[in-house]
């Protein structure tokens, strides 16, 4: 639905903030919202900042928007003394707040905040203008007590680092307190390294009356040792609807190269997130991120919510051990499951497997194999069971692996085009023409496609290609795949449009090297999104 200017002048404040959630993710147009109108400002500014790190990643662009929340925040703090008093000089506003913005928070990423303040210290040019005398007379004394190795310059360098720790640890706190004297209220908690290390200075007493933490909704705890967290998280948070557990990539990879790895993952360790699941009053969605040990005592707990668990996701999970591995039976007692996604799971390809295509309620399937042949696929038997028992349900469904002979995964292929004939959304790896003409055949109601292709003149291909394209299909992606990508003349585009009956509104080709200005200028005189914007 769009907004013309009369019909935005008469909404209701409610009915505006509705309307502005469908674009919480969308930072770009929220900022634009905010210039609308006061009405429209008011309005957006609440829903902008209820998650203030929704999309930060570690690049110098949000590192300038890092810094610039970090001094809005630290501007709404009632005592600066402590930070003056710890050499934390900053520049201060003589304008005053036009909102109260920690009032807003709904959502907080500790560790996104920790390095948001981390940036704030280093570019806050008034930080630097009142120490730069002192670090200059510090970096000529250095360099004229230098010995041969370098070894002054060196313990200087750490102790540097250690106080920019320490105050970055100072003003966290600091803003913790803010926001926990501001808010009323949180939704999403996501806690790693950084929130282990500082002992987490955001939870409320058990018999606090001010629990801030009651309606928290969302629990993303990815770190080591973070066992007295989660024991303390359950005392004070009964209604979470997902929980995300595990540890980070960073440690993940390096239990590839390390025999004691496993040793992560201990008995406690395993308890303390059991203990969490079994105090919550009706959990719909659990991740369980790089567990490789005692998985069957988490699955176990998993039985309290059997009804209520509509979402599951098991990434870099090991199910090997053969207590673990029956544990698999009692994930299928989650009769309501509507998503699956399976990543990088060690997952034996027998029979035993087949409980996880039991889901007969399943709207969505993920599954992600990076790593073969570390993990096998699972046999052509559990696909054709999983498609048969969801053929009414199944909408979308992502399968992703390495795939270089067309043998291999011809079990996962062939099911999908006799099986999944109502399957709207559908993502693929590297496909061969004959797979994809077989597709596009059966699965009629597709409307969202893409697939990899490797090294191939496709000119032909991609002519034959638009003449089978279902009328229901809106959006084309078409990627590189392995050992390189497809190739097609621009000529073979223009009569691949000219043979498509679909009312095609995306075409992505900004993964699949072949492509020049003249393919994009093809695509965009018929009003086609090229994936570029």
């Amino acid at each position: 639905m769009v907004l013309n200017k009369t019909m935005a002048l008469y909404l209701s404040p409610e009915c505006l903030q509705y309307i502005l959630t469908y674009l919480e993710d969308d930072n770009h147009t929220l900022h634009s919202c905010l210039l609308v109108n006061r009405f429209w400002c008011h309005n957006t500014v609440k829903i902008l900042w209820s998650q203030p790190w929704r999309s930060y990643d570690i690049t110098q662009a949000s590192a300038t928007s890092a810094t610039k929340l970090i001094q809005t925040y630290v501007n709404c703090l009632s005592d600066k003394v402590v930070l003056l008093k710890n050499g934390i000089n900053y520049q201060v506003s003589s304008t005053p707040q036009a909102y109260d913005y920690a009032s807003f928070l709904r959502a907080l990423d500790y560790d996104g905040m920790y390095w948001s303040i981390s940036q704030w210290l280093d570019s806050c040019w008034l930080y630097r203008m009142l120490n730069y005398e002192e670090e200059l007379k510090s970096d000529t004394e250095s360099r004229l007590s230098l010995d041969d190795n370098g070894i002054e310059n060196y313990c200087e360098y750490f102790d540097e680092a250690e106080e920019k720790e320490r105050k970055t640890n100072l003003i966290a706190k600091e803003l913790c307190n803010l926001f926990m004297s501001r808010c009323t209220t949180f939704h999403s908690l996501r806690l790693e390294t950084k929130a282990i290390q500082s002992n987490f200075p955001f939870l409320p007493s058990c018999n606090d009356p001010h629990n801030y933490l009651s309606n928290l909704r969302q629990l993303i705890c990815l770190a080591e040792y973070k066992s007295d967290l989660l024991i303390a998280i359950s005392r004070v948070c009964k209604d979470l609807h997902r929980i995300c557990a595990g540890f980070p990539l960073s440690v993940l990879w390096k239990s590839h190269y390390e025999t004691d790895a496993q040793n992560l993952v201990t008995l406690t360790e395993a308890q303390s997130l059991v203990t969490l699941i079994e105090a919550q009053n009706r959990l719909q969605s659990v991740c369980l991120f790089g567990y490789k040990r005692f998985v069957s005592v988490i699955v176990d707990a998993f039985k309290r919510h059997a009804d209520s668990l509509t979402s599951l996701e098991l990434m870099y999970t090991d199910f090997r051990d053969n207590d673990d591995f029956s544990s698999l039976t009692t994930l299928s007692l989650c009769k309501n499951l509507k998503t699956l996604k399976i990543h990088n799971c060690f997952i034996p390809p027998n029979d035993e497997l087949m409980p996880l295509a039991s889901f007969s309620k399943l709207e969505e399937f993920d599954f992600c194999n990076e790593w073969n042949p570390l993990y096998p696929l699972p046999q052509r038997e559990f696909w054709e069971l999983m498609f048969h028992n969801t053929k009414n349900t199944l909408y979308k469904m992502s399968l992703w692996w390495l795939r270089t002979d067309p043998k291999d995964g011809y079990q996962i292929i062939e099911p999908i085009s006799k099986q999944c004939l109502n399957i709207n959304i559908l993502h693929l790896p590297v496909l061969w023409i004959d797979e994809i003409l077989d597709i596009l055949k059966h699965c009629t109601q597709l409307k969202i496609f893409s697939f990899s292709g490797d090294d191939f003149d496709a000119n032909e291909s991609l002519i034959q290609m638009g003449k089978q394209i279902p009328i229901t299909l809106r959006s084309l992606t078409i990627k590189d795949g392995h050992m390189g990508g497809w190739t097609f003349t621009e000529k073979s585009l223009e009569c691949f449009l000219k043979n498509c009956n679909a009312s095609l509104e995306i075409v992505d080709l900004t993964l699949c090297s072949c492509v020049t200005d003249r393919h994009y200028e093809i695509l965009s005189q018929r009003g086609i999104i090229t994936g570029l914007v």
